[in-house]
């Protein structure tokens, strides 16, 4: 059964290791998006603002699920339809944390993302690649500093995305924020630990999208390859993890197809039955 809604990670699913999408899986996508009526939703631990940013080439998809599933838009308008966040005690204590660290702090609130100074310079010093680094930052909201968004505006954080320097540092800070009651870090890189509400994934989001919808579980299919993807493999009709996913990715989805690298999304699409 071709499903009614197929969600796609960005970052080692759709996008290439250099942040850029195949001219190929591009044509292969836009000609789904003009002949089927499955909707195509991009689920990304992304900002909205960030995946549209990205996602320049295509037309606006009629939905997005970003920040790990915290926020779902209605995609052309950019309505906010449902935001889950961190109570603001939660965002305090791991903010505080996690500036104690030679760390960049991204801070995702609404439709986009926000960074401060010092971070912006430590993410230059990371193993971030600079294609990846120009597009994160490309959409962000630069503030000199985060104190006052975090500790004075008590602004409500949907996801926090935190780059190491160290790696030794990044497993100190890691083991360190999971002793925060409520706090699950996970690791979708070498390099990054993120942090959304407790027991909140991309699942929760694409449960959301579903339901105003009314689509079933049975009617979707998901597509991603890390650490975030996980539960919304599991949740959909049919998960499909890359070829280049995480071992424990492959055991959630019910078809392995290629890599980023080698049009994963074209064989994917094909075993959906859209191609």
């Amino acid at each position: 059964m071709v499903p009614k809604l197929i969600t796609i990670d960005l970052d080692g699913t759709l996008l290439r290791n250099d942040c850029t999408i195949a001219p190929t899986v591009r044509k292969a996508i836009l000609t789904c998006l003009n002949t089927s009526k499955t909707f195509f939703v991009p689920c990304t631990g992304r900002s909205y603002q960030n995946s549209r940013f990205v996602l320049g080439d295509f037309p606006a998809f009629p939905y997005y699920i970003n920040a790990n599933g915290t926020t779902v838009t209605e995609g052309s308008s950019g309505t906010l339809l449902h935001a889950s966040t961190l109570p603001l005690e939660t965002g305090c204590a791991v903010y505080s944390l996690a500036r104690e660290y030679k760390t960049f702090i991204e801070i995702y609130h609404g439709l986009t993302a926000y960074d401060g100074a010092a971070g912006r310079q430590n993410l230059k010093e990371s193993s971030c690649s600079k294609d990846y680094i120009s597009q994160l930052l490309y959409t962000n909201t630069h503030l000199e500093s985060l104190d006052d968004f975090v500790f004075d505006k008590k602004h409500p954080i949907s996801k926090f995305h935190i780059v190491c320097v160290s790696q030794r540092e990044k497993q100190e800070l890691k083991q360190r924020l999971s002793r925060i009651p409520g706090v699950f870090p996970i690791s979708t890189t070498d390099f990054n630990i993120e942090i959304c509400r407790e027991g909140w994934s991309k699942r929760e989001g694409l449960i959301r999208l579903c339901q105003i919808l009314h689509i079933s579980p049975e009617e979707t299919a998901a597509i991603g390859d890390s650490e975030n993807d996980y539960e919304m493999l599991q949740w959909a009709g049919c998960g499909i993890a890359m070829g280049n996913a995480a071992p424990e990715i492959k055991k959630a989805a019910d078809y392995i197809t290629g890599s980023n690298e080698e049009e994963g999304i074209i064989h994917a699409l094909k075993y959906l039955g859209l191609l």
